[in-house]
């Protein structure tokens, strides 16, 4: 017997995949067997004893088209996850959970339901789909399925004429999340264009993210005037608040602050980007950025929000264990897994030249205190000195 995926029977019967699995649950797709979370349909096979009223035919509704929806949210407001079931619409309702649950580090969640729609015929669920299941599995250790789940990405990208004018809003969402891909997992992807060719034809909340990407990109080439310039910029020309956009945004000013030394307006940064991220637990920016945020996060929150602050550190143990991995294997890197997230700081720090008196002031520990940690780090690298210590931080 033949069969298809959940995805392509709806695709192939005009419901949404939601449909497809509720009817093979209930026994009204005959022969539909259950393969781990994933149901395969006979070909061919029709829902028995269907009322036309119970679902939604793609002829008779608005498909949800949009990609990416939580970038693209205006505001946050009451019980966002209360808002998010209400909506209607179970494609729409689906990709803001599988974001939803992401950034409030509910992975499993996240995936499960990224899983529905990693082979969807919808071009913007799909991309959704594939990238955010490249984070959820980073962080719940399934490195396997974080390479397939990337790889699945670049393909799209790579075979598909980028050049082709008449596509050009869907080009610009394939170059957008390659570009998310390279920039957060900081490994080569060569095929994928420069964001800044596409970025007008992307929605503002996007344009927002991907000025954020231009920023980050600025920031790996320590020009960090020149991304706190361009981060700012996206800041104040947003028409509107976009919380997720400005949450990142914030996080990237609050990164070069640092690297410029310019440690007071480094914490108002941060404390803005908190202030819109803590209230909906929205952890995984502040996860992602971690092991660069230079201890931030301890000399802002450690002792006035502690619950907030250890699920971050909870968060960020697991991402950047997976992450290190991933980059050392694409790299040839030596990004260290040895360091605790305290004595990775303190190593970051120390290898951009920080002094232990300057180091001791910004975290709020005592100077033999870093000098402790630092032969610490230095034990546990087997190395010498501060210029043997840079290849094995995220410089």
């Amino acid at each position: 017997m033949k069969f298809e995926t959940a995805n392509q029977a709806a695709a192939r019967l005009g419901v949404t995949v939601r449909a497809v699995q509720k009817w093979a649950k209930e026994g009204k797709l005959e022969g539909a067997q259950k393969i781990g979370r994933d149901w395969m349909i006979p070909f061919g096979a029709v829902a028995t004893e269907t009322k036309v009223d119970v679902v939604e035919t793609k002829a008779t509704k608005k498909v949800f088209d949009v990609a990416f929806p939580m970038f693209q949210l205006p505001y946050f407001s009451g019980e966002l996850l209360e808002h998010i079931n209400k909506i209607s619409d179970p494609d729409e309702r689906d990709l803001y959970l599988i974001e939803y649950y992401y950034f409030i580090g509910e992975l499993e969640k996240s995936e499960e339901i990224a899983e529905l729609y990693i082979d969807s015929p919808n071009l913007k669920h799909r991309l959704s789909a594939k990238l955010f299941s490249t984070f959820d599995n980073m962080i719940t250790g399934h490195l396997h399925k974080v390479h397939f789940a990337a790889g699945l990405l670049k393909s799209e990208i790579e075979n598909s004429d980028l050049t082709d004018e008449s596509a050009i809003r869907d080009n610009a969402l394939k170059v957008f999340a390659g570009v998310v891909l390279k920039t957060q997992l900081h490994t080569p992807f060569e095929t994928v264009p420069q964001i800044e060719d596409y970025i007008k034809h992307l929605p503002e909340g996007l344009r927002i993210i991907a000025l954020y990407l231009s920023a980050y990109k600025a920031y790996l080439a320590k020009d960090y005037s020149r991304s706190l310039g361009i981060a700012q910029a996206a800041i104040n020309c947003a028409t509107m608040q976009y919380p997720m956009p400005m949450i990142y945004c914030n996080i990237i000013c609050a990164i070069d602050c640092i690297n410029l030394l310019q440690l007071n307006k480094a914490g108002e940064y941060i404390k803005r980007a908190w202030e819109l991220a803590i209230p909906y637990k929205m952890y995984m920016p502040f996860v992602e950025h971690y092991s660069i945020l230079q201890g931030l996060l301890e000399n802002n929150f450690k002792r006035s929000d502690i619950d907030n602050y250890n699920k971050i550190i909870e968060l960020a143990r697991k991402y950047n264990t997976s992450w290190y991995q991933v980059y050392n294997k694409k790299t040839d890197g030596k990004v260290t897994m040895e360091l605790t997230p305290t004595e990775f700081t303190i190593a970051m720090l120390y290898s951009r030249n920080w002094r232990a008196k300057e180091i001791a002031a910004h975290m709020h520990i005592s100077e033999r205190t870093v000098t402790n940690y630092i032969q610490v780090i230095y034990e546990k690298l087997n190395i010498n000195g501060r210029k043997e210590l840079e290849k094995y931080v995220m410089n």
